[in-house]
This record gives C-alpha cells, sequence and structure tokens, in this order.
C-alpha cells in the first residue's frame, strides 16, 4: 500500500476542510441560519472526505466509498442550492452593489412608485423609510434590475415647478411671494426663469436645491397656494 498517497489525500483534505469553514464563518454567517450553516458544514465534510478518497483509492482500493460519498455529496449539495438560493443570491449581490452603486445610509431613493431615504444596508436588502415614516425592505437584486433615482445626502434635491402668470400679474411680485416660501423651506440656488410668453401670460420655472426630498410636495403646494392666492387678492384690489 502506498502509504503517500493517503497521507497526501489526509492532509488535502483537511486543508479543504479548514478552508471551507473560514469561508463560511467568515462570508455566510449573517445571511444563514444556524442549521444552514451546520449543512453547509456536513457539505464540507463530506467533500472532504471524497477527495481524501479520491487521492488515496488508488493504494487503498476504495472506488466505491469513493463514489458513493461523492455521490451523497453531489445531492445534499443540489439540495442546500434549491432551498438558500434565493438568500445566497441576496447576499452575494449585496456584496458588490453596495460598492459599485456607491450607496450609503442617508442617501435619497426613488424606485417605480416608492420614495424614501436609506435607512440601513442589511446583508440581502436596502431598508428604505418613505414619507409616511414606513419602512420598506428592497432586496439587492431588484437595485440591480429596475432602474432608479437616487439623491446622495450631501448634494440636496433639485425641485422644479412650474407656473402660469397671467399677463395682468406683475411677474415681480410673483417672484417676491416665491422667494419667501423658498426661504421658509430652506430652498437653496433658487432661481425664478421665463420659460414661455404667450398671449394670456407666460410660464414661468422655479428652480431649487432642497436639502429634505421628502419636503418637495409640501414646498409645491405652499409655493402654488401662496402665488395663486396672490393671483386672488391681485384681482380683487383691481377689479
Amino acid at each position: 500500500m502506498d502509504f503517500t498517497s493517503v497521507v497526501l489525500g489526509g492532509v488535502a483534505a483537511v486543508m479543504v476542510f479548514l478552508m471551507a469553514m473560514y469561508s463560511v464563518k467568515r462570508f455566510f454567517s449573517k445571511a444563514l441560519t444556524k442549521k444552514q450553516i451546520y449543512l453547509i458544514e456536513f457539505l464540507a465534510l463530506l467533500f472532504s472526505i471524497s477527495l481524501f478518497l479520491a487521492i488515496a483509492s488508488p493504494a487503498t482500493q476504495m472506488h466505491n466509498l469513493f463514489f458513493l460519498v461523492l455521490a451523497v455529496f453531489v445531492i445534499a449539495m443540489g439540495i442546500l442550492m434549491l432551498g438558500t438560493w434565493r438568500v445566497l443570491e441576496q447576499y452575494l449581490t449585496g456584496l458588490f452593489v453596495t460598492r459599485v452603486l456607491d450607496l450609503h445610509v442617508g442617501d435619497y431613493v426613488e424606485l417605480d412608485d416608492m420614495r424614501g431615504y436609506i435607512t440601513a444596508l442589511e446583508d440581502t436588502y436596502v431598508v428604505v423609510r418613505d414619507p409616511r415614516r414606513e419602512y420598506v425592505y428592497i432586496p439587492y437584486t431588484v437595485l440591480l434590475r429596475r432602474p432608479f433615482r437616487r439623491v446622495k445626502a450631501p448634494e440636496g434635491h433639485e425641485v422644479r415647478i412650474r407656473l402660469f402668470v397671467p399677463r395682468w400679474q406683475e411677474l415681480r411680485r410673483v417672484k417676491d411671494v416665491v422667494g419667501q416660501v423658498a426661504k421658509e423651506y430652506g430652498l437653496e440656488r433658487l432661481s425664478v426663469d421665463v420659460e414661455k410668453i404667450g398671449v394670456r401670460g407666460v410660464i414661468i420655472v422655479v428652480r431649487g436645491v432642497l436639502k429634505d426630498p421628502r419636503q418637495e410636495d409640501e414646498l409645491k403646494y405652499a409655493v402654488l397656494d401662496r402665488v395663486y392666492a396672490e393671483f386672488q387678492s391681485t384681482r380683487r384690489g383691481t377689479g
């Protein structure tokens, strides 16, 4: 009997088993339950045994045992992949997507009809707090498959509001009213520009940067309410 093959097989099996245990604890301990980890450790043990038998079988004549252990390992591995594939897919995607997309806690995202701030980057999903103060859990694979809009926390959120100003209304007064509302809501880099001039009046565009994107709707309604209230008071004064 060639003991060299047996020793070599034993050393290789032990090294592979230890490396597998380290990898499981290093990368998958947070994503998998204890039962799933135990199953992976069992699979690692089966693979190490099959590796030992593969190297030592020419000397020990244990080919049948090698094929039996290998078959058990393949079947168990298939069952594990079927049961944990979704979790592993989200976890492995999360290892890269946060770096590739440069996502951070505090960023503001808009995905389909959902929008809000990122409050946590978990192992398999992103936690977003929407305007209703509810928490939404988004799997990492969704961010790769669907387009989404992100506003990084230091950059702010650009706001655009279109207003129709009748020709009898003083444009300077409208700008003053918009400026007052913008100051109240902390709208920075404010600009009020004429977009289109018509027979009945002009269309202006209010632009600015808002630090808190959740206030966008509130700001728009405030601007519209104040401006059109000014229209009504001016019309009554003219009449």
